[in-house]
């Protein structure tokens, strides 16, 4: 906090009036980041195909870069917080789920996707797929890797009614 207050010309004091630590800062700031450079669905295109590949893009060249380095220190942070696991969980993704839920409701309309549940892990398949690249790889899935994710994996998967689940 010495650092950022010195470059922020303001006292330590200042920064634990908003922020109780350097992690809740370094939330804030990721977040504020990743929607500054995550628009919200578009939900115009008339293609689910379209819609998920829009998303998937933009959040992998949201990724790309110093934020893909801050995902992973995030991702190791949460090991020991679970406090911030449930934060980023809360304050991003959950309104994240949230534009995908209404993108398939969407294409339930169109006739795309039948209409009725779907499976909550293929919910989480999309972005799940593009961190998973971040962290085990380092890098971003390239254009053609998400066209195949999308089109191999996602809608397929999105075409079959959900399971139903055992009690």
């Amino acid at each position: 906090m010495d650092g950022i207050a010195r470059r922020a010309g303001t006292g330590k004091s200042t920064l634990y009036r908003r922020w109780p630590n350097v992690r809740a800062l370094a939330l804030d700031v990721f977040i504020m980041t990743m929607e500054q450079n995550l628009p919200a669905t578009d939900l115009s295109s008339g293609s689910l195909r379209t819609d998920l590949l829009t998303s998937m893009t933009s959040l992998s060249e949201a990724l790309a870069g110093d934020l893909g380095v801050v995902l992973r220190e995030f991702i190791s942070e949460g090991a020991h917080d679970p406090l911030l696991v449930e934060e980023f969980q809360v304050r991003f993704g959950l309104p994240k789920q949230a534009e995908l839920i209404a993108m398939l409701q969407q294409a339930m309309v169109r006739g795309d996707i039948p209409p009725g549940p779907i499976d909550p892990y293929v919910l989480e398949l999309p972005a799940a797929l593009v961190m998973h690249s971040i962290v085990m790889r380092g890098s971003c899935p390239t254009a053609g890797e998400l066209a195949h994710i999308v089109d191999a994996i996602v809608l397929p998967l999105l075409q079959r009614p959900a399971p139903s689940r055992a009690s």
